[in-house]
């Protein structure tokens, strides 16, 4: 059977723009199907081997919202970088490994959020980094229950439920943790808490979290940074794993730890060279070189 890959880009960068049609002749000069977004779009993409998206983490997760369950490799034209984990340079090294398939696929869980209105059960869909509820002007009071069991009410800006994967996002931004390479949890973020008690937590991934609206101040239900429905006194949202996975791609050596301290400069000692690695003439720039021997 011939090999299919898809091809998304992100046409408001030119770079990302020019190296598509260029992705494309490359897999055909190998006898490999491109398959580019409208055709993803109008026959689906059960049947491609991985979809390469060209553009930075948000593209990422819009594209892994539209084609769950399908590893995604990214080729970074973005600022960060965290989940396009290939940079430009590298893109033709990359592709040769996805299409002879000497790679590995990381599968990451998502969330799936419903809300409880009144009598009603409103499904919100699913999100790959995290579920929030984010006050407007006024403080919003919001209870935690983890399977059934009452665990605070935290008044504040709202609350954060994410994913392992979402942890290095808004979790860590608003003070929460990064849930590191392999572990099964979901983090619990309050924000802004008008307490000294707003210590995060990390739940199962098997748990149920539900969030209540403890008081009548406006708040907006929020999944992966889009805005969803407003939220009112007693209207409760449940948060469990979801049913897809966000599945990327992983070609070359890559290590969670090093990507967290070159992408977010995370280094208390920026010039110091681990004693493990020390070597003749190595330099702390060794340490973000490509992962490709």
């Amino acid at each position: 059977m011939t090999q299919k890959i898809g091809i998304i880009a992100a046409y408001s960068k030119k770079e990302a723009e020019a190296l598509a049609p260029e992705i494309e002749a490359w897999l055909r000069e190998r006898d490999i199907v491109p398959v580019p977004e409208q055709e993803l779009n109008a026959n689906g993409y059960s049947d491609v081997t991985a979809i390469v998206v060209l553009g930075g983490d948000g593209l990422m997760m819009r594209s892994a919202n539209v084609y769950p369950d399908v590893p995604l490799l990214g080729i970074n034209f973005g600022q960060v970088g965290f989940l396009t984990l290939v940079e430009q340079q590298d893109w033709q090294l990359a592709l040769d490994a996805l299409v002879t398939g000497r790679f590995d696929v990381e599968y990451n869980s998502t969330l799936q959020a419903t809300l409880f209105r009144e009598e009603e059960e409103i499904d919100q869909g699913w999100s790959i980094n995290d579920v929030v509820i984010r006050s407007g002007h006024r403080m919003v009071e919001t209870e935690l229950y983890i399977d059934g069991d009452f665990v605070n009410t935290y008044p504040g800006d709202g609350m954060i439920v994410s994913t392992a994967r979402g942890s290095t996002a808004y979790c860590m931004a608003a003070g929460g943790p990064i849930l590191t390479a392999g572990v099964k949890g979901f983090a619990l973020v309050p924000i802004s808490c008008h307490s000294p008690i707003r210590t995060p937590m990390v739940a199962s991934e098997e748990a149920s979290i539900e969030l209540v609206i403890a008081n009548d101040h406006t708040a907006t239900l929020i999944l992966d940074g889009r805005p969803g429905v407003d939220l009112h006194l007693g209207d409760v949202i449940k948060v469990e794993r979801g049913e897809h996975t966000f599945q990327l791609a992983q070609v070359g050596k890559i290590s969670f730890y090093e990507s967290v301290r070159t992408k977010f400069n995370f280094r208390i000692r920026p010039n110091a060279i681990p004693s493990r690695l020390r070597r003749p003439h190595s330099t702390p720039a060794d340490e973000s070189a490509s992962g490709f021997e």
